[in-house]
């Protein structure tokens, strides 16, 4: 074995790329040594829930599901005042959302929407018994300036139905997601 020391590795004549290693090889860092560079760090990440009180939502009209607090937060991205998760890092985002129903709530059709900026991306259907949930999950392409995520939910039970909220320590109604690789 051999061993190559040096300050600096550079490509020979302009930019490009440099291959350490072959096909099946191992690259090992030595005890105590640190990479930097490689990688991305999934950031931002957040997870937004219904924290406190139900929420009602009216019989056949869409509506937003209203996250009021926050679990974390790593960008400072969610608004839980306008219940918009808007990233800061423009690249694909897997979000996931979960809406829990309360008692009484018999619908032949509870949808819950994840919409980016105004219009819907993801869309599930489904029926909706006491106390049962529904949930979506879907990798957004999004700009990090100004496009958004939000959560709607459409049922029609013939009256208003309510949203559960985090009242245990589970937490039963909630939008969550993260970066999960930036553009090139």
């Amino acid at each position: 074995m051999s061993t190559l020391k040096v300050d600096t590795i550079l490509k020979r004549t302009g930019t490009g790329t440099i291959t350490l290693g072959q096909s099946g090889d191992t690259i090992a860092l030595g005890s105590g040594a640190s990479q930097t560079g490689f990688g991305q760090t999934n950031t931002p990440y957040f997870f937004a829930y219904r924290g406190s009180s139900v929420q009602s939502i009216a019989n056949n009209t869409l509506t937003v599901v209203e996250f009021n607090a926050e679990l974390y937060d790593s960008g400072s991205c969610f608004d839980t005042g306008t219940y918009k998760f808007t990233p800061n890092v423009a690249g694909k985002y897997l979000i996931n959302t979960t809406v829990r129903m309360g008692t009484s709530t018999n619908a032949d059709n509870c949808q819950i929407e994840i919409f980016k900026n105004t219009t819907t991306f993801s869309r599930v259907n489904g029926s909706n018994r006491n106390y049962s949930s529904i949930q979506s999950l879907a990798t957004i392409d999004m700009n990090g300036s100004s496009d958004y995520i939000q959560a709607k939910i459409y049922q029609d039970t013939g009256g208003s139905a309510n949203i559960q909220y985090n009242s245990d320590s589970t937490y039963q109604t909630f939008l969550q997601g993260f970066l999960i690789a930036t553009w090139v």
